[in-house]
Parts: C-alpha cells; sequence; structure tokens
C-alpha cells in the first residue's frame, strides 16, 4: 500500500431498550505506513464546525489490539484488546469521562496490496455505565489505485 491513503471510518451504535442505531461516517484521506510488524494510519479529522480545529489522530494495528489516540478538541488514547476490557479517560474541554471498551473482536482484512479492511466489535460504558454495543468499520485505500474508492 502506498504512503498516502483514503480511510473511511464508520461508526454504528446499538444502545437502549429498543436496540436504537445511532451512526456516523467519514472519509478523510491520511498516510499509512508499517513499522516492525505494526500497521499506522494518521489523519485529522475536521471539526463539527468549520472554524472548529481538526483533531489529529493515530492508530496503531495488530491483529488483536488497536491503539487509537486523539489530539485535539477532546484528547484520549483508546485501546481495543481483543476479548479484554479497557479503561481510558477521555479529557473534553468540560471534564472528563471515564470510558470503559470491552472488545468483543477484531477482524483485520488485507484483500489486496491496496486495501485493508479493519472492524472492531465492543461494548462501551461512560463513567462505569453501559453506553452502547459498538461497531467501527474502517477501510482503507491507496490514493494511486484510482478507480471506484470505496464500493
Amino acid at each position: 500500500m502506498t504512503k498516502e491513503v483514503l480511510i473511511s471510518i464508520k461508526g454504528l451504535q446499538y444502545q437502549g431498550p429498543g436496540g436504537e442505531q445511532g451512526s456516523a461516517e467519514m472519509i478523510v484521506s491520511g498516510d499509512y505506513y508499517e513499522k516492525n510488524g505494526r500497521r499506522f494510519l494518521i489523519y485529522d479529522e475536521p471539526g463539527e464546525e468549520p472554524e472548529d480545529p481538526a483533531t489529529h489522530t493515530m492508530m496503531k494495528i495488530d491483529e488483536d489490539c488497536v491503539e487509537l489516540t486523539r489530539k485535539g478538541y477532546a484528547n484520549v488514547s483508546m485501546n481495543f484488546y481483543k476479548d479484554r476490557k479497557n479503561l481510558c479517560s477521555y479529557r473534553m474541554p468540560f471534564g472528563n469521562l471515564t470510558i470503559g471498551i470491552d472488545t468483543e473482536d477484531i477482524k483485520l482484512e488485507t484483500p489486496d496490496d491496496d486495501t485493508l479492511k479493519l472492524d472492531i466489535f465492543y461494548k462501551l460504558d461512560i463513567n462505569y455505565t453501559f453506553y452502547s454495543d459498538c461497531h467501527m468499520e474502517i477501510e482503507v485505500r491507496s490514493k494511486a489505485g484510482g478507480g471506484a474508492i470505496f464500493k
């Protein structure tokens, strides 16, 4: 895969007694590289409003672990370890939230030389209270690949 990539990130949350679904999706450009057997993605997420600063994000990806670090409006280091629960502090301008991440599964695929697919299935707690079942779906493709970017 080339260094310059396009990254599609979809987040799904199922919460409440009826399993109401919430979702978010974005496509950003970023950088991809491999070092010491790990894969790295680095990208900036735009702010919610045009005047808001971007959030700088780095993902370190292994077969059964994904580390996500975000710096900007909110700062957090979230670790997704397959079959383990992990706590982190989500630092917001109005205060800190304690986030629990109980990762059920991580699926990593590389169907060809220019594509990486990553699925993370986890349960999310906020301040020690269950919040939602979540699924993060990430697809990375080389910018140089051309043609249809995401199917």
